[in-house]
């Protein structure tokens, strides 16, 4: 994403070192502002999570009540079951919550990390570039190179326009929180935005909290509901118009394989595994299009698959597309 930056820098200054630390005071110091507040804003909402806590553990208590009343359950077994059960399921989202927003300085040290690396990836980028066409046969170089190419704009479009899918539903949903009357509007935005990365999962969490700290805050019953209304009509428009139009066709995967990322990326790197999944997994196949033998994989992994299920045995039905042919050829007679 910085290396256009870098280039405009470049073209203008004709020093690389100057080009990369102008493009991060542009780009990246803003970044770090934003974060900075958004933590802040972070463990100030969360500081109470314990009083929330108590606050849920009452309504719980109040709903096993009515049961009780309704539908003449036993209320010593009934307050048994919301002791037992009730605090372990509030647990959940809090615990996610607080090593979510309380980790900051982690997360920071890592985004510290990621600037040191892609600081030398842009200085050393012709030089890792030539190493690895260096390492291709002469005949497969084309196809590298135009590889490379395609990995880059692929990256460069779906930072950037995950960048603006964020800020967009951050601002759309913000602005309609702060019309309700919930408090720190844009911080639930934002999260909701930054949420939206991780697919499918990343939503409907982002959607429950606020819904949730809203039914434990608010003194009327109208407000955590227009909190969820509001939440399903921009997911709608978010789903269907924005990311569609803003991202393209590019980094649209199976939900199989979306799905299946995520759970892998989750139980080896954690969130940053269920964040990279998705763009790990359009990156992967962009590099299986590029070869014969795996673009039938390519096809495998894309969006709408029913309706490309013919194409398999219409198009990639020869030996240059089977990768699976070295399993069932037969071996020479020696004899």
């Amino acid at each position: 994403m910085l290396q256009p930056i870098v280039r405009f820098f470049e073209k203008k200054l004709f020093n690389r070192i100057l080009s990369i630390l102008l493009s991060y005071l542009v780009a990246v110091v803003p970044l770090f502002s934003v974060m900075f507040f958004f933590f802040h804003q972070s463990r100030v909402l969360f500081s109470d999570l314990p009083s929330i806590r108590g606050d849920l553990g009452n309504v719980g208590l109040l709903f096993m009540n009515w049961l009780n009343e309704q539908f003449h359950l036993n209320p010593e077994t009934s307050s048994k079951w919301i002791s037992e059960n009730f605090g372990s399921v509030i647990d959940i989202p809090i615990g996610l919550l607080q090593e979510s927003f309380q980790s900051g300085t982690e997360i920071l040290a890592n985004i510290v990390l990621i600037v040191f690396i892609t600081y030398f990836l842009l200085l050393y980028r012709s030089a890792f570039k030539n190493f690895f066409l260096s390492q291709v046969p002469l005949k497969y170089r084309g196809t590298t190179e135009h590889l490379f190419d395609q990995i880059q704009k692929l990256a460069k479009r779906y930072m950037m326009g995950q960048g603006l899918v964020v800020l967009i539903l951050g601002v759309l949903i913000g602005s309609g929180l702060w019309a309700i009357g919930v408090p720190y509007p844009f911080f639930w935005g934002f999260l909701e935005g930054f949420f939206e990365i991780i697919p499918y999962v990343g939503t409907t969490i982002g959607g429950i909290l606020p819904f949730t700290y809203m039914l434990m805050v608010s003194d009327t019953v109208w407000q955590p509901w227009a909190v969820g209304i509001l939440y399903v009509v921009v997911q709608q428009i978010e789903g269907n118009f924005i990311s569609p139009n803003i991202m393209g066709s590019s980094v649209k995967v199976n939900p199989l394989f979306i799905i299946t990322g995520l759970f892998l990326g989750g139980v080896i790197w954690g969130i940053s595994g269920m964040v990279l999944a998705l763009p790990i997994l359009a990156i992967l196949k962009e590099v299986f299009r590029s070869f014969d033998a795996l673009t039938p994989i390519s096809y495998l992994m894309e969006d709408g698959l029913s309706r490309k299920a013919n194409i398999f045995l219409e198009e990639f039905d020869t030996e240059q597309n089977r990768f699976l042919g070295l399993f069932f050829d037969k071996k020479k007679d020696t004899s």
